[in-house]
Order: C-alpha cells, then structure tokens, then sequence
C-alpha cells in the first residue's frame, strides 16, 4: 500500500514540475515579412498570397503566432479598390486561423500619400489586437498632421516596441527619429524606460528602418544619420541588458550586423529581411527567392532566447 501511494505521489509530483515547466517556459514562433509592395504589381499580390499561404500552412509545425509585416505594404490603386484594401483582405486570412498580424508603415505608403489611409484601412485590425494583446499601448494621432503609427504590447514574456521612424520630408527615404512632442522619439523612449522588463532581453524592436549604419553609402543614404544613430545608441546603451534585436526591411536585403557603443560593446542586433518577391539589389547577383524569416522564442530561463530561421522559398517549392 505504501508502495502504491509513494509512487501516486511520484506521479503528481512530476505532473506538476512539468505543468510549471511549460508555463514557464512559453515557447512560440512569430514570422517576419518585409516589403510586400502591392502596388498593382500582380507578382507582387501573388508572391504575398503565397506567403500567407506557406504561414497557414506550416502554422502548427513552426508553432507560428504572430506575423509582422515590416512596412512598405501597399499603395495605390483604383478608388474602390485600393492596394492597401487588398493587402489587407490577404493578411486577414491570418486572423481566421489565428495568428495575429502586425501591419507597420513603410515610407513608400507615406510618400505615395497614404499614410491617413494607412491608420483607415487597419484601424479594425489595431482594434482586434488592442483586445487580444496584453498592455496594448498605441500613441495618439495625428501629431502635426502627421499619422505615426507607433505602438507596443506584451506578449509570453516579450515586449515588442514597434515604432515610425519613416521620415515625412518629400522624397527622403531616411530614417527620421521625430524629436518633438508627441513624436515617435519621445513615445519610443517613455515606452522602453517604463514597459515591463522581467528577463533579459525580453525587447524586441520592430521598425521599418533598421536603426543601424552598414558604413556603405550607397546603402547608409536609405538609413539613419551619424548624428541620429549617436542618439539612438547613447539612450539604448542603458538598456542594453533588456534588448535583443531590431527587425527591419527597407534594403530588400537580409542583412545582419551588430550595434556597437563607442566602448566597443555590442548591445543590441539588427536583422533586416529581404522582400517578399524577387528584386536583386547589391550585393546581390540573383534574387529569385520569396523570403520569410521565422523566429523562435524560448523564454525558458533569466534570459529570453531567440532562434532565427530564413525560409527562402523558391519557384520550385513555393506550392
């Protein structure tokens, strides 16, 4: 009888430590997409709707739960039936199996004149993820005139800052912090001095523009200015135990570097994601890949983890 009874405890016991364990150790993965670009391209439209499509489907073996789409979304098109309007009704597909998307202006809907239309079209989207996700935080607008779409949540363990540093000059593809009140520069840094910062290295950063310098030109003209990263570094310096990656697009590159402080210490990453169909920029000599980059969490520990994984799908396995 004793015996029966030692081994009953033995089992709930284990039961328990395993229970604790898995809600603890939340792991998830969330996918990265970059500059879809539905401009009435209809490659364009077609190469997103096969991302959606391999997300769906691989949605239970990568444990996918979330999708941010870094920017340049759409753009354009006829009055009643506009490019953002279709781009949108294609991310929605993601919401029926729930996996929660996360839209992020790009500076081509800005400088096309779509920004207002931007906050219009995913307005119910913001809606249903300000209900669905823990300490939604969206900033106020217009500011100016201006729609930046700034906001940030929880999520397992993570705290993910998604901020508008497109700037709003005519024909200036640069990064621009906008410094003033009510701007993003202001919100971007109350939101990282105040959020929740339980492990290390639970921020992550989701932007259009990779808040990084690659030291060449023909690239740098496209990011931000020395005098700008100078700033964006002196403040995160202080925070570089809580962050562990910016995620970017923009470049149409998949690029990765390290962000140094002037005392030479890496404190933060930057992982920029190639577009979602086929344009080969330099350094590049071919691109016929659509890109999707998946990242799994683990926050497993006093430390959150971050395995990254580039799925670049081509025309033969694309279906």
């Amino acid at each position: 009888m004793f015996d029966k009874l030692l081994q009953s405890s033995i089992i709930v016991s284990t039961l328990a430590i395993i229970a604790t364990s898995c809600a603890y150790g939340e792991t998830f993965s969330f996918a990265v997409l970059a500059d879809p670009h539905l401009n009435g391209d209809l490659d364009h439209k077609d190469k997103l709707q096969t991302t959606v499509d391999w997300i769906i489907s691989n949605k239970t073996d990568e444990d996918i739960e979330l999708v941010f789409v870094l920017g340049d979304i759409a753009w354009g098109g006829p009055r009643q039936n506009r490019n953002l309007k279709i781009a949108k009704e294609i991310l929605d597909r993601l919401n029926n199996v729930e996996i929660h998307y996360i839209p992020i202006i790009g500076d081509n809907e800005v400088h096309a004149g779509y920004e207002k239309e931007f906050q219009e079209v995913f307005e119910k989207q913001f809606q249903y993820l300000s209900g669905t996700f823990q300490n939604w935080q969206k900033a106020p607008l217009p500011v100016k005139g201006r729609y930046l779409q700034n906001f940030s949540f929880d999520y397992k363990g993570c705290h993910f800052v998604c901020a508008d540093f497109v700037s709003r000059e005519a024909a200036d593809e640069s990064g621009e912090l906008h410094d003033y009140a009510g701007g993003s520069w202001q919100w971007f840094k109350n939101d990282i001095e105040h959020c929740d910062k339980p492990k290390k290295e639970n921020i992550v950063i989701m932007t259009h523009i990779g808040m990084f310098r690659t030291g060449f030109q023909f690239a740098d003209q496209y990011l931000f200015s020395e005098s700008q990263m100078n700033k964006i570094k002196l403040f995160l310096y202080d925070y570089r135990d809580n962050i562990d990656s910016n995620y970017a697009g923009h470049i149409h590159q998949n690029w990765y570097a390290m962000v140094w402080s002037g005392l030479f210490v890496g404190f933060y990453h930057i992982r920029v994601t190639d577009e979602t169909w086929y344009d080969t920029e330099w350094p590049e000599n071919n691109d016929q890949e659509l890109t999707i980059r998946l990242v799994q969490v683990n926050n497993d520990g006093p430390k959150i983890s971050y395995h990254q994984h580039l799925h670049n799908l081509t025309r033969q396995n694309q279906n």
